[in-house]
């Protein structure tokens, strides 16, 4: 299917539906209008798409002939059948989509002065405007599709306490596109942190997540987005995160990829002020059949800042992974230090790994590095641990854990820190780890929403 087929075949949809779309609160309205007549821009866009595997092509990502839930009707699905992990609980406020419908539970009703979470059915008129603007980034056909979302408004000076968690739960009879943005509004010298966790309660049924994380982070503020994914063979992910960065603010983003299917992940940054921080990292473990694509472009604008990248991936069986990453500095941006480093193992035979670290410098003042490497595990290693008596496999999966070791040291939320250190090992023994960074958190009174 190509590009035309792929994408106007939603631009259909909505326009046979129009009378259902009437309907809906101006703010997903006024967006849909947009995305509407950018249609054919992005048809041309998204031709050229061959920088990632074939299959994380977005074309390849939206060509099946997957529902759309644009009733916005609700669907139930058991929060406490998505949680198997026996870490203890995690303090934090809790939001909960299943599929693309947003539910809140009783910890947003404590929320402190200064934060406030709606869905983006219910935003309240005087912040329309400025979330609008935030909301218009992300990929089109999620837009046109657009029925709900989570907007996170942080005021100045707030410094919220807890973690603000966002699990995703897909739960269908049939295949299903789920639309999802999350929007963060971080006003100057705030501080937040958020978790966003993807599940499947429908292992065996095709599911499209499309989903658009928008963040301004203020003058001084800080930002931190953890992201965890742990669904099925049958999931596919199209996920892009946009941000912008205003003078001396921090953004610390953070990606791990436990099971799936097909994911396709974006990351777009732009430092516009002066004196701001940037620190992305990922990581992911893929075996059978399974594709990740980790795609960043980070645009450093303002002077005196400073940026640093380090992703991942450990590669099992027939699977495959890659990165692309692109760090564009600009005329003015002087006194510049951008660091990027990707880092991945093959650790059978027929796995692939495909890296591309880019760096455009339009600036002499600056200090800027990159690089990548490809391999295997040291067979030395691997030797001596099995003269010690250590099963071949098992010496394996330690080396492997200790590869990826300093992507999860390298965070900063001690909690979360140490729930990922036993998620991976417990990837690694190929049981499921089933997300469960927050597993205990979201048991809530009410197991069924």
């Amino acid at each position: 299917m190509n590009a035309a087929e792929a994408f106007g075949q939603y631009l259909a949809l909505v326009q046979a539906n129009a009378g259902i779309l009437d309907r809906e609160p101006d703010l997903l309205a006024n967006i849909r209008e947009q995305a509407t007549e950018d249609a054919a821009d992005l048809i041309e866009t998204y031709k050229a798409d061959k920088d990632v595997p074939a299959e994380c092509r977005t074309t390849s990502l939206y060509a099946p002939d997957y529902g759309i839930n644009l009733s916005h009707i609700d669907m139930t699905a058991d929060i406490a059948a998505s949680f198997h992990c026996g870490v203890p609980n995690l303090n934090c406020y809790l939001a909960v989509v299943v599929n693309d419908v947003v539910h809140f539970t009783d910890t947003l009703g404590r929320l402190p002065e200064g934060l406030e979470i709606y869905s983006l059915r219910d935003v309240p008129a005087k912040y329309s405007e400025e979330s609008s603007d935030l909301i218009s980034r992300g990929f089109p056909v999620g837009s046109l599709l657009l029925t709900d979302g989570i907007y996170i408004r942080v005021a100045e000076g707030c410094r919220v306490d807890k973690p603000i968690q966002i699990v995703n739960i897909f739960k269908s009879d049939t295949p299903l596109l789920t639309p999802r943005r999350i929007i963060v509004d971080a006003k100057p010298e705030s501080a937040v942190r958020i978790l966003i966790c993807d599940h499947s309660q429908s292992p065996a049924m095709q599911h499209l997540s499309s989903e658009a994380v928008n963040v301004a982070v203020g003058r001084g503020a800080r930002v931190e987005i953890y992201d965890i994914e742990e669904s099925s063979q049958a999931t596919h992910r199209h996920r892009q995160l946009y941000a912008q960065q205003a003078g001396n603010s921090e953004l610390v983003v953070n990606s791990t990829y436990l099971h799936g299917g097909v994911t396709a992940n974006e990351y777009n940054v732009e430092v516009d002020g002066d004196g701001a921080f940037t620190d992305l990292s990922g990581l992911a473990v893929l075996s059978g059949k399974q594709i990740v694509s980790n795609k960043v472009v980070l645009r450093h604008k303002g002077r005196h800042c400073t940026s640093r990248q380090l992703f991942k991936t450990a590669v099992f069986d027939k699977a495959h992974g890659a990165f692309g990453g692109r760090v564009i500095v600009d005329q003015n941006a002087c006194d510049t230090d951008a660091a990027q480093t990707n880092r991945n193992i093959l650790v059978s035979p027929d796995a692939r790994m495909d890296a591309s670290p880019q760096l455009e410098i339009y600036c002499d003042e600056v200090k800027a590095s990159h690089g990548a490497t490809t391999g295997q595990l040291d067979e030395q290693a691997l030797f001596y641990m099995q003269s010690r008596g250590i099963p071949r496999d098992d010496a394996r999966r330690m080396l492997t854990q200790a590869f990826m070791a300093d992507v999860i040291d390298h965070i900063g939320y001690e909690v979360l820190r140490q729930r990922l250190h036993v998620l991976v090992e417990k990837r690694l023994n190929g049981d499921s780890a089933s997300c469960s960074a927050c597993a205990s958190a979201c048991r809530t009174n009410n197991n069924e929403i």
